[in-house]
């Protein structure tokens, strides 16, 4: 999550509007808008502002959030499927062996 998803995100838990938040801050809806939708960059004195609005502190705005549990689940099911396929392999070389023995005969 960047700068503008987590002012967003915290704008959403704390129930505000985008422009309870540009009009107390004074800027313009539009830069609000590019700040939100990460289009601009924007300086640690508009940042510490924002914060200051959502009654957050600023490194929150600048934190990455932990891996979701869903993350951590698409690991595991992607290194189950890397094991089911490497004995796939297994087994497909297996066969192979079989069918060339079966040939000879």
């Amino acid at each position: 999550m960047n700068i503008g998803e987590n002012i967003r995100k915290y704008r959403r838990e704390k129930d505000l509007k985008a422009e309870q938040i540009f009009e107390e801050i004074g800027i313009s809806q539009s830069t609000y808008s590019k700040i939100e939708n990460n289009r601009c960059k924007v300086d640690i004195a508009t940042l510490i502002k924002i914060a200051s609005v959502l009654n957050i502190d600023v490194v929150e705005l600048l934190s990455i959030p932990k891996k979701p549990a869903k993350y951590d689940e698409l690991n595991l099911l992607i290194k189950t499927l890397e094991d089911k396929i490497v004995l796939l392999k297994e087994q497909n070389f297996l066969l192979k062996e079989e069918i060339e023995i079966l040939k000879k005969k």
